[in-house]
């Protein structure tokens, strides 16, 4: 098949078929692209994509119209096209931040969001802004913790990037600091363990609200993504910005926590990178790699003492 006609239907089918396939904020961009490209054109071919690729400048946008290949192939309709390279801009990763910002940063929030700040960093080896929204008083194995309170913590981080679980350690300090966080939101239960839906509340749109503004069904999946969106927006704003931002004088992203706690545990507590891997989530060693920044003393240090001519 030489051509494919870019109908409605097969645009909300590419949307639900891509809803367990990628991150949320990666699904709302192509979405968005996708969108755009079929409101314009009405088939796609070779001619047409010349059209569309005269206007194309970033990766993400030649991934998108990859998807559209990936999707006829997952459903066994013929069609496939190619899709030509764009110039590949450097990739950006956040920056890192001492444990002295951090530390700031934590002292600098209001209520509870210092905590959330703690969590984010300590939870295994970081977490991403979606699994701390949704994380819930149930992830956290209590009983196990309860019968020792000297040992760490483990939690369950469910549904995390491409819909994996992974099991994390959760320091003792801070175990003991979200018990008694549990007890102020009266979440105890008749044994004493704290129980219930998400540990921490964020501002931003709920999903009714949500709703009534889109038009997305409850059980539509865009409708998580969207709601996950307008959280991380509140925090942004309204905790980054405000508060960390300028405690620490420097612009703050918040994966770059989660690089953080990577160079951190690899560079301070020495933690192989293979077991950063499983902390982290991550599919591939070399997504790992990224994540952690050898600290160039660290090496000057083994050097100090080698030969010289």
């Amino acid at each position: 098949m030489k051509q494919l006609e870019l109908t409605d239907e097969l645009g909300k089918n590419i949307v639900v078929w891509m809803q367990n396939k990628y991150a949320v904020t990666t699904q709302r961009q192509r979405r968005l692209y996708l969108k755009s490209i079929f409101s314009k054109y009405k088939i796609l071919d070779h001619d047409t994509l010349r059209k569309i690729m005269r206007g194309v400048k970033y990766q993400h946008q030649r991934a998108a119209l990859m998807m559209i290949n990936k999707y006829c192939y997952d459903n066994d309709i013929p069609f496939n096209i190619r899709i030509p390279s764009v110039k590949k801009q450097a990739d950006k990763t956040p920056t890192t931040l001492t444990p002295g910002e951090i530390s700031l940063m934590i002292k600098s929030s209001p209520k509870p969001y210092g905590l959330v700040i703690r969590c984010i960093f300590n939870f295994g080896a970081g977490l991403r802004i979606s699994e701390i929204i949704k994380l819930s008083w149930d992830d956290i194995r209590w009983i196990d913790w309860l019968r020792n309170q000297e040992s760490y913590g483990v939690a369950q981080i469910k549904s995390g990037k491409g819909m994996k679980d992974r099991v994390v350690n959760v320091p003792k300090k801070l175990m003991k600091d979200l018990y008694d966080y549990a007890k102020e939101q009266n979440v105890l239960n008749e044994f004493r363990v704290p129980t219930g839906k998400s540990i921490f509340s964020f501002g931003g749109l709920s999903k009714t609200a949500i709703r009534k503004l889109t038009g997305l069904s409850p059980k539509d999946e865009r409708l998580k993504a969207e709601y996950i969106l307008a959280k991380y927006n509140w925090f942004r704003y309204n905790i980054l910005q405000k508060h960390c931002e300028k405690a620490i004088n420097k612009r703050i992203k918040i994966h770059s926590l989660r690089h953080s706690r990577a160079t951190y545990l690899h560079e301070y507590e020495n933690v192989k990178i293979e077991d950063l891997q499983i902390l982290l989530g991550h599919t591939s060693l070399t997504t790992t790699m990224i994540y952690t920044k050898v600290n160039p003393r660290r090496v000057f240090e083994g050097l100090k003492n080698t030969g010289e001519i």
